[in-house]
């Protein structure tokens, strides 16, 4: 669903309860924690690739670190090794900032992320990538694959994290430190209906409080940043 548009929906819900009307299922769980439910979480979601269920070997012994480019006005595809690794678009010859998209695909075509990439979007993608994804590049000129090693953190950037591997269970509340951020973490668990949790901005108001439980995977999209913050 367009962003605009599902920001408009949500302020006409607020209208419409100013005005004495009971609201909604969605308009509550909007309210009290900031979470998509229903027909709009289902098309931000999309359908699922069952690969980000998938776990890898995250001894990066496959993995090696790819240039991609120069990216014609069609666009490039890449499926490299298995690996943890770091997307991010380099400066192109004149040495300004590029933007443009990239998309990682299963081998069913099944879109596992998409996102913005540069200039306007996301600094970086993280993500695992099993041997078999394809990597699609457009609009930038040159791209940068680079393998990352895992490491436990409370701030996570845009990409697919696991928790217990990535970070620590438990109950956090998280922020964005973007005054313009408009974007979603969604949050799997395999076998049960993922969740969609929308940011805004950096208003401490308009923190995400959530539980986070072994094996789930966290995908921060349109987002370059959140923080995870312990509570009891």
């Amino acid at each position: 669903m367009n962003r605009i548009f599902l920001l408009a929906t949500i302020t006409s819900l607020f209208v419409l309860t100013g005005c004495g009307q009971q609201p909604s299922e969605k308009l509550l769980a909007y309210e009290e924690n900031h979470e998509i439910i229903g027909t709009e979480k289902d098309e931000i979601i999309g359908e699922v690739s069952s690969t980000i269920y998938d776990t890898i070997d995250r001894s990066n012994s496959k993995a090696t670190e790819l240039i991609v480019g120069p990216i014609t006005a069609q666009g490039e595809d890449i499926i490299p090794p298995e690996g943890r690794y770091m997307i991010t678009a380099a400066e192109n010859l004149t040495g300004k900032p590029q933007s443009g998209r990239v998309l990682i695909y299963d081998t069913d075509g099944v879109l596992l992320y998409e996102t913005l990439l540069g200039m306007g979007g996301v600094d970086t993608v993280t993500v695992d990538l099993n041997g078999s994804h394809t990597v699609h590049f457009d609009g930038i000129d040159q791209a940068i694959i680079t393998p990352v090693p895992t490491g436990i953190s409370n701030e996570l950037t845009a990409g697919i994290w696991e928790v217990g591997t990535d970070i620590e269970p438990g109950d956090y509340s998280i922020t964005t430190e973007s005054e313009f951020a408009l974007g979603d973490l969604q949050l799997f668990e395999e076998g049960k209906s993922p969740r969609v949790f929308e940011f805004l901005n950096s208003n401490p108001e308009t923190a995400v409080n959530i539980q986070l439980k072994e094996g789930q995977k966290l995908k921060i999209d349109n987002l370059s940043y959140l923080k995870f913050e312990r509570v009891p």
